[in-house]
């Protein structure tokens, strides 16, 4: 990112954010508040913007979804994608059985060497965060306590008519 006298130039962050983050970042840098009538999944990525000293990452826990199916879930350095059925690819609905994997993406980012053998703990502990994820925002053809529809324009070119 770039933002002279704001951003630090030449810093690098490794911390986790998502596209998610964007609104409710650009709202607090400009003076606003998200709405508070929805929720609104990203969170505020600000000190991490602005290169402050010690800055986190403020995901706990991140959910990988294609679509409506759950797939993968990342906590700290670790990331499963979890053992599903019928698991969903890209627009074209190819389905693939998939095994659980697990992936240490401080060691390795390029997600090659699977460890599920060598910490089912940790895989255990992804499992049950996935389970948390299902029960709130639904998985496949689950819904979950929170589930709502996805936002849609039929026509965009609609939007952009004058009246």
């Amino acid at each position: 990112m770039w933002w002279p006298g704001h951003i630090p130039a030449g810093k690098r962050c490794s911390e986790m954010v998502t596209n998610m983050d964007l609104l409710p970042t650009f709202a607090n840098l400009s003076g606003n508040e998200v709405p508070g009538d929805r929720v609104i999944d990203g969170k505020d990525i600000t000190p991490l913007i602005l290169g402050e000293s010690g800055a986190k990452t403020p995901h706990d826990v991140f959910y990988y979804y294609f679509m409506s199916q759950l797939q993968a879930v990342r906590s700290g350095k670790w990331k499963l994608f979890l053992p599903i059925e019928e698991r969903q690819y890209g627009w074209l609905r190819k389905i693939q059985k998939a095994e659980a994997e697990l992936f240490d993406l401080e060691a390795d980012p390029s997600e090659s060497i699977n460890l599920i053998d060598t910490y089912p703990d940790v895989a255990l502990k992804l499992m049950e965060l996935a389970e948390v994820a299902r029960a709130d925002i639904g998985d496949y053809q689950r819904k979950g306590a929170n589930t709502r529809a996805a936002g849609m324009v039929e026509n965009p070119a609609l939007l952009l008519r004058s009246k």
